[in-house]
């Protein structure tokens, strides 16, 4: 080990500069520098970490360059079944029986401007269309649905049996008899093509699906778009959505999502500049801000995770708050710095201060996104393990590296008054003496201290009924992704209008198949589907019900008879219904089956719901529906005994899986945060009071954002939800600070009036400087073409806004006021303020 001493030089500007920098042990003397306290005031991990400052680094800077290669493996991509919970019991009926389609639906309408779709050139487009989805790359070519396609047909009898004739494939009509013909049987068969043309005939669908596996959901937005594009004249307009166009504007937007990325993080850096920029060696926060960033990122690269351009906000209010807590410590590191004149002294002293507050910060931070991942929902578990990473790397990166990066950086220079101050100085005097008032309220006891608390004490109420009664999932047919005037939400308006634009399945399973009555093609069980299926269909919601029954059965037991209308019923027997469905198989093409079963024995049939969206309301009420259903008409009826009847499958199961998980998750969420801050704040603060204090703040701060959001009408989604998870520990550490402060300076010998005064002056500056610099950096993502960025920056600037006058505010006026025995006992008490050891007068 080096030797114990060590020269220090002080140039003619002031600056002390260390000659033997690279030493492994603290210089000689510097411990009885800290207000002439003896050497034990060195101790802890200040001490720890400059003594073994060059090994700590090492292993730091390693393990830097380890997560800086695991950033290369990071990848901006979308997976769709990531955003659902997959234990849920819709989300494992989806998985299941994929064979009846997957949620991944591109929706193309063609409307004619003028008139109906029924003219020789606008069908022509219909055939065009149909066939140029059919050479998208990673479409499922058995699942594209129109009018032009060979899947969708009508029965028809032939000498000697059953045949299915397209409605119009290969070929669209050639002249006005074709065309003719071809509305004839298009309105014979209205009822069945209600999903594919309008009611009024001047709008027709294009549905094709893609395989989950293979989605590249930029490529296959922009050969949509060029599909909408080609075929949009005078005549006719193209309207397009579904889940990849909703994924694929994520990627469309990316280059305006980044713009607003770059200038989040230069109003940070100036904003910083304007906090510390008086003196030379500001920027320091920026360095661990980033290597915190660089571990972060390094995890999720290592973890094979990707990242969604709709979440690229989440990293960068990450990063934020990584920034904050260095620009605390950094402050601190000034204070400390200007007291006692001495770097490492200033750098001991700051590590030990700031710790205790900063790691509660910290826990808090990590806290409110870990236990998002306990949802089931895959792409919140990733955000949750990945976000927990990052924040906790702020400990090693902040309350390690920094010491150590200053340690062997020069004493920071004063370069004449900060940019702040300059600001300060052109401040009118009103609102200086606003602010002088506005400080005086916690400590001046009166009206206005008890009115701040009242205050206080209705919000958080008003906050708990808001909260209450968040709303879970959709509102709108659109998304709230984007805003309500975009093109891909006025799309799906247009389309929700005439057709629907959601999927759901109630799977129908036969157990017993050895019992007639039970089998999936017994007359009793089609009945049953035709029964629901009328059943449903009272709901305007649901736009279309197909069931095997009104499908095949009926229709082809009335071809199979000729034609004649008497016999459009339901086979009387097993044996009738396996005969049509023999018909069918053979006379459709590949995947038609699949439309209703799994296979052609007929156990495992699938009825399908179209809906006009995937509200909450709307899924809450077809679920309701379907229950009622089954519990009164098939649970109590013996014929169906061996009968499993499954729901919700598809797309709108999906969603609906999601409502389920989202509020219930949330609830979760929010108690388990409390819980660790009130565990962590009662281990920080010895004191079972402070942890209340604490909590209360919370529920103050976080409560009031679900005011805002039943006021902009936000809801619970899985996109908006780890945003607000962040939120519930974004900001607490304004109030651990200073309330850490209050406590040092009543350790230090202050009364704590004055205590409480210097914590809201001093670090409640630090506080604000930080406030400033994350609002300077959430501000540019208002202007974001998504919605949900403008939404979501709105929320946090609001959080952190109630959390500062939580921490700055109503907790030193509370404490003022109670006299909180975990501070006040320090008053007839004296403490060496480094370690916090006792000592009685």
């Amino acid at each position: 080990m080096a030797s114990n001493t060590g020269q220090r030089t002080v140039n003619a500007q002031g600056e002390t500069r260390w000659q033997d920098c690279w030493r492994w042990d603290l210089p000689a003397g510097v411990m009885e520098k800290v207000d002439g306290r003896g050497a034990e005031g060195m101790g802890g991990l200040g001490r720890f970490v400059l003594r073994f400052r060059v090994p700590v680094g090492i292993i730091l800077v390693l393990a830097s360059a380890f997560m800086i290669y695991g950033v290369t493996k990071v990848q901006i991509a979308t997976n769709f079944a990531d955003f659902f919970p997959r234990n849920h019991p819709y989300t494992q009926l989806y998985e299941k029986y994929k064979v009846f389609g997957g949620a991944q639906t591109l929706e193309i309408m063609l409307k004619a401007r003028h008139g109906t779709i029924f003219t020789i050139p606008t069908l022509q487009k219909v055939t065009n269309i149909t066939f140029d989805v059919n050479k998208m790359d990673g479409v499922n070519h058995d699942e594209v649905y129109s009018l032009a396609s060979y899947l969708e047909s009508y029965a028809e009898s032939v000498p000697g049996g059953v045949s299915l004739q397209p409605y119009m494939y290969p070929n669209p009509p050639a002249n006005q008899a074709e065309l003719d013909l071809l509305r004839k049987k298009v309105f014979i068969h209205r009822d069945a093509l209600s999903h594919l043309v309008s009611r009024d005939q001047t709008a027709t669908v294009i549905n094709a699906s893609f395989n989950e596996q293979h989605m590249d959901y930029k490529e296959l937005f922009n050969d949509a778009q060029a599909i909408a594009k080609k075929y949009t004249d005078k005549d006719t307009v193209v309207y397009l959505a579904g889940e990849p166009m909703v994924r694929g504007y994520g990627y469309h937007y990316l280059p305006a999502i980044m713009i607003c990325f770059i200038a989040a993080v230069l109003a940070m850096i100036v904003l910083l500049y304007v906090s510390l920029g008086h003196r030379n060696i500001w920027w320091v926060p920026i360095v661990t801000g980033s290597l915190s960033a660089i571990w972060g990122l390094g995890f999720v690269g290592w973890m094979g995770y990707n990242f969604d351009p709709v979440m690229l906000v989440i990293p960068f209010i990450l990063t934020a708050r990584d920034l904050s807590h260095g620009i605390q410590w950094q402050g601190r590191y000034y204070n400390e710095l200007d007291a006692s004149g001495d770097k490492y002294v200033a750098i001991v002293a700051t590590t030990n201060y700031m710790l205790p507050p900063g790691f509660l910060s910290i826990v808090a931070d990590i806290a409110g996104i870990i236990f998002v991942s306990l949802g089931g929902i895959p792409v919140l578990h990733h955000i949750g393990l990945a976000g927990a990473v990052w924040l906790a790397s702020t400990l090693t990166m902040v309350f390690v590296f920094e010491p150590i990066f200053l340690s062997f950086s020069p004493v920071p220079r004063l370069k004449g008054g900060a940019m702040g101050e300059k600001l300060w100085d052109l401040t009118p005097a009103f609102f200086k003496n606003g602010l002088g008032k506005l400080v005086e309220i916690p400590v001046k006891p009166g009206a206005m201290r008890g009115g701040l608390l009242i205050i206080a004490g209705i919000i958080m109420a008003w906050g708990i009924a808001a909260g209450d009664q968040a709303k879970i999932g959709y509102d709108t047919p659109g998304t709230p992704l984007y805003r309500a005037n975009s093109k891909i939400n006025r799309d799906i308006y247009a389309i929700s209008k005439y057709f629907p634009v959601d999927e759901g399945w109630i799977v129908i399973e036969a157990k017993g198949a050895l019992a007639n009555l039970s089998t999936g093609l017994a007359p009793e069980t089609l009945r049953m589907e035709a029964r629901m299926r009328g059943y449903l269909l009272s709901d305007p919601r649901i736009i279309q019900v197909e069931t095997p029954a009104t499908g095949i059965f009926m229709p082809f037991n009335q071809m199979f008879h000729n034609g004649h209308p008497k016999y459009y019923g339901l086979p009387t027997n097993v044996r009738g219904a396996s005969d049509l469905m023999y018909l069918f198989n053979r006379s459709t093409g590949p995947g038609q089956m699949q439309h209703y079963f799994t296979n052609g024995e007929g156990a495992i049939s699938c009825v399908r719901l179209m809906l006009r969206d995937h509200t909450f309301t709307t899924l809450a009420d077809v679920v309701k529906g379907i229950s009622d259903y089954v519990s009164q008409r098939i649970t109590p009826d013996p014929h169906f005994s061996t009968l499993s009847v499954q729901w919700l499958g598809g797309i709108a199961g999906l969603y609906a899986a999601a409502n389920d998980v989202i509020f219930e998750l949330d609830i979760i969420n929010i108690t388990f945060v409390l819980v660790v801050v009130f565990v962590f704040s009662v281990l920080a603060f010895r004191s079972f009071v402070a942890g209340l204090l604490f909590v209360l703040s919370c529920i103050l701060a976080n409560f009031a954002a679900f005011i805002y959001m039943r006021l902009r009408g936000i809801g619970l989604t899985i996109d908006t939800l780890p945003v607000i998870s962040l939120g519930i520990g974004l900001g607490v550490d304004y109030g651990i600070y200073v309330v850490a402060r209050i406590q040092d300076e009543v350790m230090r010998g202050m009364r704590l009036t004055e205590a409480v005064s210097t914590g809201i002056t001093a670090t409640g500056a630090a506080v604000f400087s930080t406030f400033a610099v994350m609002v300077g950096g959430i501000v540019p993502w208002a202007f974001s073409p998504l919605l949900f960025h403008n939404e979501m920056s709105v929320l946090l600037i609001f959080l952190m806004f109630t959390n500062m006058f939580a921490g700055v505010l109503v907790l030193p006026a509370f404490i003022a006021w109670s006299r909180t025995r975990f501070i006040s006992k320090y008053e007839t008490q004296r403490v060496t303020p480094t370690t916090g050891q006792l000592a009685t007068n």
